[in-house]
């Protein structure tokens, strides 16, 4: 097993992809708000949250299928498709292109995990795994969540 590094990284003027958005990247999304710059959602269908985003105005939604001219400009790449075959193929582009990818679907398609998250401004803590037990990971982030009186 691979220990992941805990590494926190400003996002604020970066440009983040998330392919797919059912109920998986529509939670990562919402956690993800607060700190990424600008964040793009392509999915042909959408989770009720991100349509609510979109229309707000806090995302840019392109409701259709990925097509690899959408990596241009990116600086993070996050993929839940719901299918292996498009999440390996898209993991493998923003490999060739040095984008850092997340594939909820596979671990070993991942340069990163998204980390379990508690706060209270302008404390961050982030939590991991290392991909090996999320149920632990969910326990740890819950018990920080209530010891900072998180309610994000």
């Amino acid at each position: 097993m691979s220990l992941y590094f805990p590494l926190f990284v400003d996002l604020s003027q970066k440009n983040i992809l998330f392919v797919g958005a059912g109920a998986v990247n529509a939670a990562r999304i919402h956690k993800m708000l607060d700190f990424a710059g600008h964040i793009t959602v392509v999915a042909p269908e959408t989770d009720p949250v991100v349509q609510m985003l979109a229309e707000a105005g806090r995302v840019t939604l392109l409701r259709r299928r990925f097509d690899e001219s959408d990596l241009e400009n990116m600086d993070m790449v996050l993929i839940s498709t719901g299918h292996a075959g498009t999440d390996v193929r898209i993991a493998g582009m923003c490999r060739r292109l040095g984008i850092p990818v997340n594939a909820a679907s596979d671990k070993s398609l991942c340069d990163f995990y998204f980390p379990g998250i508690a706060r209270k401004d302008p404390l961050v803590v982030g939590i991991t795994a290392s991909g090996e037990d999320h149920r632990m990971a969910a326990e740890a982030t819950a018990f920080f969540k209530k010891i900072l009186k998180d309610e994000n």
